[in-house]
């Protein structure tokens, strides 16, 4: 490979315009928007939201009234602006996801509605969010899977290079204070799973969001870093990719565009996307086969190797410890016939029905559901494979479903109707009016024809402290 990595992402940042993008790239990228949308107002309703609009109030004064759409202080510079609203999106776990990538949207979205533009229209939110979304997925794939298997959490370490390319986009960045606002980034880069079921592991995405915003408004006032940070010894890539580096991955900018190859996973439940597949095996099963709780003796599950890696609370205390359980998520969907927001409070987690019926499951990882690569060198906890899910009952029944692809994901996709209903649970859960909040959706919904988001935003967030 000739040209050094950064030179080329500089140059893809700089050089590629909405005009470059396959046609369907657009529409594509209306639908993680608007999900993450909805995602950052609810996240309020959270024990990490509450807690990071604390800090953002403590920062501004709590005597300031005025506030951004994601209901931080509108007095924060934007790099806390965007570090708020990034916390928010993923506080819930309920934005969007790309496996082997993390989840970029709550990223990209926060950094872009973040920056003081003196106008931002649909159509430049979209081209700085396909640009962004497409070099975060880029860098995650030339780092390879080994570095989340060492235990670093992707979306923080990569997803400030996402942010920086949207961010130097929209201010007009050229090739060298690019180069300059990625070298910024790599070093601001860290994030340990370890943290997961913490409020910190939703701070990931907050801070990849302020890396970016900060990183290019740096570069843009002259500011200095190496030009070849994913380059060569001690780079980002030597360093974070554990010896599992791609560097053909390069080649693939925009050949095919990740937002339609392999597209987002929009989050049917919120929770770890590693317990997707099998909350939809139980509930497929439960509602065929109109089981109770009370009579199911065994929840068997059979996961790809590598495929229960993220769920390490096993006995969960809190909401969300509980979104990093196997054991509790399909307990909760089996006792509640369903899996939403209100099924990841600590009250929830504790329920004595729920916590008899968590002794029952028993999870393995199995080398034969992943046969195209059994010890998951080139996969993720989410993708590549199936699961297998059984429920045996006292009286001796078996039932078993196979689930290769979760609801949410782009060969199972939410339709825009499900959409729209996910935009008003996080609504209602953001105290935010629904009035204004549906037409808000329609009006999203034609993002590309919106001369004004945030007057859009602004005219659609009433409710609340908005």
């Amino acid at each position: 490979m000739s040209q050094p990595l950064t030179d080329r992402i500089a140059e893809f940042i700089v050089q590629t315009t909405g005009a470059d993008f396959d046609p369907a790239a657009h529409a594509a990228a209306v639908r993680p928007i608007v999900d993450t949308i909805g995602v950052v107002m609810a996240g309020r309703s959270g024990t990490a939201g509450q807690a990071v609009l604390d800090y953002a109030r403590r920062i501004a004064g709590r005597g300031e009234q005025a506030t951004t759409w994601s209901g931080a202080p509108a007095s924060l510079p934007p790099e806390i602006t965007a570090m708020v609203s990034a916390t928010l999106g993923h506080a819930l776990d309920y934005d969007d996801e790309l496996a082997g990538t993390g989840h970029p949207s709550a990223i990209l979205v926060s950094a872009i509605l973040s920056l003081p533009l003196e106008r931002l229209s649909g159509a430049a939110m979209i081209e700085a969010f396909v640009i962004g979304y497409e070099v975060n997925v880029k860098v995650a794939n030339i780092v390879g899977h080994r570095h989340y298997r060492k235990g670093w959490h992707t979306t923080a370490t990569v997803g400030g290079f996402g942010a920086v390319a949207a961010a130097s986009k929209l201010l007009g960045l050229d090739q060298e204070q690019t180069k300059t606002a990625l070298g910024i980034v790599g070093s601001l880069a860290g994030g340990l799973q370890r943290n997961f079921g913490t409020m910190t592991k939703p701070l990931h995405s907050g801070l990849a969001a302020r890396n970016g915003v900060a990183a290019a408004q740096l570069a843009s006032v002259g500011f200095s870093a190496s030009m070849d940070v994913l380059d060569g010894s001690r780079g980002f890539v030597d360093v974070y990719a554990d010896g599992g580096e791609d560097l053909t991955a390069i080649e693939r900018l925009g050949q095919p565009w990740a937002i339609l190859d392999p597209g987002a996973t929009l989050k049917k439940y919120p929770c770890c996307y590693a317990t997707h597949r099998p909350i939809d095996g139980v509930l497929q099963l439960q509602a065929t086969h109109d089981l109770d709780p009370d009579d199911i003796a065994v929840i068997d599950v059979k996961a790809p190797t590598f495929g229960l890696h993220p769920l390490i609370h096993h006995d969960p205390k809190t909401g969300l410890q509980g979104k990093f359980s196997l054991e509790y998520v399909l307990a909760a969907a089996l006792t509640d016939r369903r899996v939403a927001l209100d099924s990841f409070t600590d009250e929830a987690v504790n329920r004595p029905q729920v916590r008899e019926l968590m002794d029952k499951v028993v999870a393995v990882e199995d080398p034969t559901c992943r046969p195209e690569d059994p010890e998951a060198k080139n996969s993720s906890a989410g993708t590549g494979g199936f699961h297998v899910i059984t429920l045996r009952t006292r009286s001796g029944q078996e039932h078993r479903t196979t689930v290769e692809f979760p609801s949410g994901s782009p060969h199972h996709p939410l339709s825009w109707s499900d959409i729209a209903a996910k935009f008003e649970e996080c609504l209602d859960a953001g105290g935010r009016d629904l009035g204004p909040g549906r037409a808000l959706f329609e009006n999203l919904k034609a993002l590309a024809e919106q001369q004004d988001v945030h007057a859009l935003l602004r005219s659609g967030l009433t409710g609340g402290d908005a």
